[in-house]
């Protein structure tokens, strides 16, 4: 390894200790009351460091909701994969996406911390969420076009957009069970991708 190389590894474990750490204590009593202080000290990096590489603690806290949505971007691309008919794999992927945040510690502690009052990582996925909605509109909307490359481009991309939106609509505010809220998004899909030449 080049001298550069050990030093973007390095910041990169010093990343993953800082996120590690904020996670841990995030889910023990709510983001609110996690200090950025007590994050420095108990991932053994300096303040300064800290703050060089996250700037503030909404940094810190915008990463940590980055990285679990990169997580699950993962897991999405795989359900969607296994899938050719449209409205199959948005079906499979928002039920996979519900089904996650349901058994996920650290989103469960940021939507059930919302519901009493601590909203402070709730905008990253909802009105600060510019990057999941963003990053889901890409992966979603890729699959999409591959699957029906026969529909212009801009109704799959306002298709896209709008599921992507509802589903993460059903995570903050569940209203139905995930397998309900899976099949309305997929019936959905089936009315905004339908064959162009019955529209």
């Amino acid at each position: 390894m080049t001298g550069e190389s050990l030093r973007v590894e390095f910041r990169r474990q010093v990343r993953e200790r800082v996120l590690d750490t904020a996670a841990a204590l995030t889910v023990e009593r709510g983001w609110d009351r996690v200090r950025i202080g007590e994050v420095a000290v108990a991932s053994g990096v300096s303040r300064p460091t800290l703050y060089r590489e996250f700037g503030t603690k909404d940094g810190v806290g915008e990463a940590l909701v980055a990285r679990e949505a990169d997580r699950f971007f993962t897991g999405i691309a795989e359900q969607l994969e296994q899938h050719e008919d449209p409205s199959e794999g948005v079906r499979a992927a928002v039920r996979f996406t519900l089904d996650e945040a349901g058994g996920n510690p650290l989103l469960r502690a940021i939507l059930t911390g919302s519901r009493s009052g601590d909203t402070s990582l709730l905008p990253f996925l909802t009105t600060r969420g510019d990057a999941i909605i963003t990053g889901g509109n890409a992966l979603v909307g890729d699959w999409m076009r591959r699957r029906r490359p026969d529909v212009e481009p801009r109704t799959v991309a306002d298709a896209v957009d709008a599921i992507v939106r509802l589903t993460i609509s059903h995570l903050v505010s569940p209203g139905l069970s995930h397998s309900d809220a899976a099949d309305r998004l997929a019936r959905l899909t089936s009315c905004l991708m339908a064959d162009p030449s019955r529209v």
